[in-house]
């Protein structure tokens, strides 16, 4: 499934694309839901396990008085839990895609289930990847897969198009109006400019690390499950300068 050489132009100049396809089957879907589901429900309720609440508002994310009535669960290395998430690493519509982007020398920087459960779906504030990671060069691509349907509604994407060669942002700790959300950052910006992207289930969308996006929160009643892939080129550093030589080789070969 390589970009043809128009939809490589358009994430050039936008920072994202949307995969006008199916790059997860029906019957590959149903097989990633079951097992998603799974892991969810067995980490349902533990600390330090890798689950976490990414809208806990509070001090800390273990503090005890902490509002958790939101919930922005997130599951990070989900191919060291499960083995069909280890096999989606390598599935090859996915590669091509980022290889199209970043080359073909591709190694996984992580991977991340974000789920938005119904009705209390919690917000993810605009923000650039890359002022979590700090990663050297910041190229790195992240193919969001949906397992729901994802819409304005249960809390698709926002993107600001072009943002991501305007350089990094000055990002600080995120906010609400019940207080700080100690998982998250946040930064300013200019929402005139943002646009949704719903994805439909087994299909994906593509963005840059430095591309300002969010979620908003999911108060529907639908579930919002999705997967994020995240790619780097061989021999990105990391934010300590040191080449990450030791993350898996997704395709080619290590520099």
């Amino acid at each position: 499934m390589k970009l043809t050489p128009q939809e490589i132009e358009k994430f050039r100049n936008d920072g994202y694309l949307k995969i006008n396809e199916q790059v997860i089957d029906d019957a590959h879907l149903a097989v990633l839901r079951e097992h998603y589901d799974a892991l969810f429900t067995q980490k349902r309720g533990t600390i330090g396990e890798g689950l976490r609440n990414l809208a806990v508002v509070g001090e800390s994310e273990g503090d005890e008085d902490a509002d958790r009535e939101e919930e922005m669960l997130q599951i990070m290395e989900m191919w060291r839990h499960d083995e069909e998430y280890r096999k989606l690493l390598y599935h090859e519509p996915l590669l091509d895609i980022a290889e199209s982007l970043i080359g073909s020398d591709i190694q996984l920087f992580h991977d991340q289930a974000l789920y938005k459960p119904a009705f209390h779906g919690g917000e993810v504030y605009w923000h650039q990847d890359n002022a979590y990671w700090q990663c050297d060069p910041p190229n790195l691509v992240s193919i969001w897969i949906a397992l729901d349907d994802a819409d304005e509604e249960n809390g698709c994407m926002n993107v600001i198009p072009g943002s991501y060669i305007e350089g990094l942002a000055a990002h600080g700790r995120a906010k609400s109006e019940k207080g700080n959300l100690p998982a998250l950052l946040q930064v300013d910006a200019d929402v005139d400019r943002a646009v949704p992207v719903p994805v439909e289930a087994g299909s994906a969308m593509v963005h840059h690390c430095m591309t300002l996006h969010q979620t908003n929160p999911n108060r529907s009643s639908r579930d919002r499950r999705a997967m994020v892939i995240h790619y780097m080129q061989s021999g990105t550093r990391n934010g300590n300068g040191d080449i990450m030589k030791d993350n898996l080789l997704l395709r080619g070969k290590l520099s």
